[in-house]
Formats: C-alpha cells, sequence, structure tokens
C-alpha cells in the first residue's frame, strides 16, 4: 500500500489491481527479476540443508521484519508449520518444487502485505520467451471463478463477455483451482485469501500447475457452454481507458455514480483532472446523490483517496491515528540515520499530510453513499475508514476482507539460496478513530449480494437509502 505517510513508488503490472507493487525508489517488475534469470536459474535444484536454510531465513526475517507479527500471527500455529515443512524437504527439489510447499507458509502470515511470491522468475522469463501465462483477469463469487471484464479476440469473431464462469481450466474444475490456491493465500482472513488469489491469478497457476501456453478453457454463460483455446493475452482486448477502473456515470433519478475501482493511478493517468471534472459535472447537472464505488479497489497510492475526500468535506482531516515503522537494514535510511534495525519509530500523521478541502464553490455537499466488499483492500480501506470515522458518508454492502488498521510500505527480499520473493510490510497504521482491535470494517448497511453474478444487489440496495 502507498500511502501519503511514506510517498513510495506503486507500479501496476498488466491490468490487475494489485496492491503489491510498492517498492521504495525503484521502477516496475522487472526490477524484482534477477539479471541471471535463463533457463538454467529456472531449472536450478537444491540440497535439503540449502532448502532449510531458506526457511529459516524465511521465518526469522519475517518475524524482524513485520511491524506487529506476533499481534496478527498464532505462534504455535507457525512453529507447527514450519516444522511440518521442514519434515517434507528433499535434496534436488527444485524452485517450484520448494515454492509448492514454502507457499503454503502465506495463509500463517494474516495479512494481505506479507506473502512468497509465485515464481516471479520463471513466470516473467516464460513469458518473454513466448510462453504465455493466463491470459484473463478474473473475480470470485460464491466460490466459483468468473472472468472480470469483456475480451474481444482481435482476429475471429469470439467474445468473452464479463460475468463469464470459468467451468474448468487445462480440465481441473474451477472449484478445485480455487481451493487449491486458498492453501497459498494471503490475507488476513479466509474470505480475503480466497479473493486474494484472483490479484497474481496468472502467477498462481503458473506456479502451481506449471501452466503456460495453451489453455484449455470451459466458459459458462446464460446457461450455455462453450469450450476455447486461449494463449497470447494481446491477442485479446478489452475495454479500457487511460484510467482503467475509474469513470463517472449519471444514473436514473439523478444519482451520479464514482466508480473508484483502483487508486493504482499515477500523474500520466491523470487522475486528479479527472476527478475535478466528475464533480464539476455532478454540480452542472446539480445532482445531490452520490454513490461512490470501491468495490474491488484492492489499493494504491492514499493520495488517490485523497484527491476525492477534499470534495465531501468543509475541514482539514486526517486518514490514520497513528502508525509506526520497524527499521530494518533496507528502510533505516542512508547511514541508518532513521535507526538501529529492529527499532520503532513513530510517525506524526495528525499533523502532516492533511487533506485540504477544496473551495466551497466546488465542495458536493448532497449525500453520499460509499460501496465497499470482501476485496476494499489496502489503500481502499484507509479510504472508507477515514470516510466512515470522519461521517462522511454511508458505507453499504459486505464486511472487507482485510482489517481495518493496515500494515504497508513493503519491502522485498530473497531467501539467500533459492532467492524466492519475499513481500513484508514495516508500518502499520491505524484508523483514525483509534480503534486498535484487530477485525474488518463493518459498513453501516450489510447487504446479502446473492449468487447470481449478473445482478448488482448492492447497488439496487443502495440506491433506495438516499432521504431526499
Amino acid at each position: 500500500m502507498k500511502s501519503n505517510l511514506n510517498k513510495d513508488m506503486m507500479i501496476r503490472t498488466i491490468s490487475l489491481l494489485l496492491l503489491i507493487w510498492v517498492i521504495t525508489g525503484c521502477g516496475g517488475i522487472e526490477e524484482w527479476i534477477h539479471d541471471d534469470v535463463d533457463e538454467a536459474f529456472t531449472d536450478k535444484t537444491f540440497s535439503k540443508k540449502e532448502l532449510a536454510e531458506d526457511l529459516e531465513f524465511l521465518k526469522t526475517q519475517m518475524a524482524e521484519r513485520h511491524p506487529v507479527f506476533h499481534e496478527l500471527t498464532d505462534s504455535d500455529s507457525i512453529v507447527a508449520k514450519f516444522e511440518s515443512i521442514n519434515s517434507n524437504l528433499k535434496s534436488d527439489m527444485s524452485r517450484q518444487d520448494f515454492f509448492k510447499l514454502i507457499g503454503k507458509f502465506n495463509p500463517y502470515f494474516k495479512d494481505g502485505h506479507s506473502f512468497i511470491f509465485p515464481l516471479l522468475a520463471e513466470g516473467y522469463y516464460h513469458e518473454e520467451n513466448g510462453q504465455y501465462l493466463y491470459p484473463f483477469g478474473v473475480y470470485v463469487n460464491d466460490q466459483s471463478i468468473y472472468i472480470n471484464k469483456t475480451y474481444k479476440h482481435k482476429s475471429n469473431s469470439i467474445t468473452i463477455e464479463k460475468g463469464t464462469r470459468v467451468v474448468s481450466i487445462n480440465g481441473v474444475a474451477g472449484e478445485t483451482i480455487l481451493k487449491e490456491l486458498a492453501e497459498y493465500g494471503h490475507g488476513e482472513t479466509a474470505t480475503l485469501r480466497m479473493h486474494m488469489s484472483t490479484l497474481l491469478f496468472h502467477y498462481w497457476l503458473h506456479a502451481i500447475y506449471g501452466w503456460q501456453g495453451n489453455f484449455e478453457l470451459v466458459l459458462e454463460h446464460n446457461d450455455q457452454l462453450t469450450t476455447i483455446t486461449a494463449f497470447n493475452p494481446e491477442n485479446w482486448e478489452s475495454k479500457q481507458n487511460k484510467l482503467g477502473d475509474n469513470w463517472l456515470d449519471i444514473m436514473p433519478n439523478q444519482i451520479a455514480y464514482l466508480r473508484l475501482g483502483s487508486f493504482d493511478v499515477d500523474e500520466e493517468a491523470g487522475f486528479e483532472e479527472f476527478v475535478e471534472n466528475a464533480f464539476a459535472q455532478i454540480q452542472q447537472q446539480k445532482i445531490s446523490k452520490l454513490i461512490i464505488d470501491v468495490r474491488g479497489n484492492t489499493g494504491g497510492q492514499t493520495d488517490a483517496g485523497a484527491v476525492v475526500i477534499k470534495y465531501l468535506t468543509n475541514k482539514e482531516l486526517n486518514q490514520a491515528s497513528t502508525a509506526i515503522e520497524k527499521l530494518n537494514e533496507d528502510n533505516n535510511g542512508l547511514f541508518g540515520y532513521k535507526g538501529e534495525p529492529g527499532e520503532i519509530i513513530e510517525i506524526d500523521v495528525t499533523n502532516d499530510e492533511i487533506i485540504e478541502p477544496v473551495e466551497e464553490s466546488k465542495r458536493f455537499k448532497g449525500e453520499v453513499i460509499v460501496l465497499i466488499d470482501e476485496m476494499t483492500y489496502s489503500a481502499g480501506v484507509v479510504f472508507v475508514t477515514t470516510i466512515q470515522d470522519h461521517k462522511l458518508a454511508k458505507l453499504v454492502g459486505q464486511p472487507t476482507g482485510g482489517h481495518a488498521n493496515q500494515t504497508g510500505n513493503l519491502n522485498p527480499f530473497y531467501l539467500p539460496n533459492t532467492k524466492l520473493l519475499v513481500l513484508a510490510p514495516s508500518r502499520y497504521i491505524t484508523r483514525v478513530s483509534g480503534e486498535t482491535r484487530k477485525q474488518t470494517v463493518q459498513p453501516d448497511v450489510i447487504v446479502n449480494k446473492g449468487n447470481d453474478p449478473e445482478v448488482d444487489r448492492t447497488l439496487e440496495v443502495s440506491q433506495g437509502l438516499f432521504t431526499n
């Protein structure tokens, strides 16, 4: 999660809403790839001693780097899982063999920002050499996998509609895939871990199943089954504007619908200009009802959320009550000016980076409803807790899968022998209200979204909640 509190750079890969691309002062995903990645690197095997060293390194580093590791995790479960994985280590295991064991540590961290990355080096190497990974974005509903947007093939008439159910991939049922990926999921709750598997879906399929190249898909839409073979993601196109998942629509009954599907937007995307134009249009049409939809928004920059909030308030606001940072050798500053590794420092969040309201003539003064769900996470959670704690709007939908208080400021590190990439947070941010309990964000109005992915019950319910 990128925060106003640290101003780190967050990069988005492909079209997924990735909360994970946070790395201090670096570029994109290529920065995490070893220079010597080739077939020999991806096929290398390791001794049992080397694997045991990596396992021990993982356990100690996560505890040393994570600011609230012992508050989130259960020590007995961690020890038991460590012993179980250690007992199954064998010599001559490949990186993939080892990952399929050690990756099952992820659920035990109980944090969406803490996990062992699913074979980044291999996935990137194979795609660069024309062995493409799974080409479509997906989401989960009622234990099934669905296509997340409409895709059209560039050279034939095949169209895959948004909401199409993925019955199977390469002969494996979608429900079976979800259950297997859950063993590697990262997140505070089982619900979040299930949804998180969709964010790096192409990498997970490659890491766990070794799938690349042709994908045999059985799809279901409108009770009709279709079988297709998909290969290169560049053969497919989907509707996507420069801002990706963010847009404004004017609904019936003069309700403005502001979709904020991601806060992972850079300056070039023109997000601030988009928000300014959206509120100008709302004001021009004299609309007094506004729905802001951050369902599925897994984060990005809290700066982006602040850009929206400043149109909803007439006073200065903060986005957190407290924040701490645990120092390590990667984040304690040049010559260690911040402090010694292991030291926990406090960060001033009450005086710095305050949200300044726009001038009154531009401010939205009507009713606001914010839609949330299990996949509202990271900077998305900071946005909705700020909204809720300052009483700027009513939250409607489903409880978030992640906690209201968030970790952030990710620092990557590598296991010494296998060089598997691990992500760990160094900061912990407490919501504006100061509530410290480890709990999810609870909407003011909870909606049962039902089993039909084509019926948006949350949006339907929200439209009936306006008082004017």
